[in-house]
């Protein structure tokens, strides 16, 4: 008998702290209460970047693709392969990038996580 009692209060101290706006997990999963705030049409929610853009459907992965992982924070993707291109976006150390080609010290990655394409220095990733 106790022992069911213990499981209903863990129960309803999970249902309060979920109607209370906190995040709950429960096995494998968390899940957020309330609900992620809802994407615009073409995109997708990710719990690290927010509402981020689908890829275009004519971009299909070949089997063969070559992934990589940056190995330094605020890695800069850039719009080209050289320092004086614009910074798109900042990569984070872990973040995978599929490798799309070389040119020299750098790399043409497609940061899938964020749906953007752009260059990085090759030196910085795994």
């Amino acid at each position: 008998m106790k022992a069911v009692r213990g499981v209903l209060l863990l129960a309803l101290f999970g249902v309060a702290a979920a109607l209370s706006g906190c995040v709950v997990a429960a096995g494998p999963a968390v899940y957020y209460h309330p609900a992620p705030p809802p994407c615009p049409e073409g995109f997708y929610w990710s719990p690290d970047y927010g509402c981020v853009a689908l890829p275009p459907a004519e971009v299909v992965v070949p089997p063969d693709a070559v992934y990589a992982v940056v190995n330094t924070a605020g890695l800069s993707l850039r719009s080209c392969p050289t320092t004086q291109c614009g910074i798109v976006a900042s990569l984070n150390q872990g973040e995978q990038v599929q490798v799309l080609s070389h040119e020299g010290a750098w790399t043409h990655v497609w940061a899938f996580g964020r749906g953007l394409e752009g260059w990085v220095a090759s030196r910085y990733l795994d």
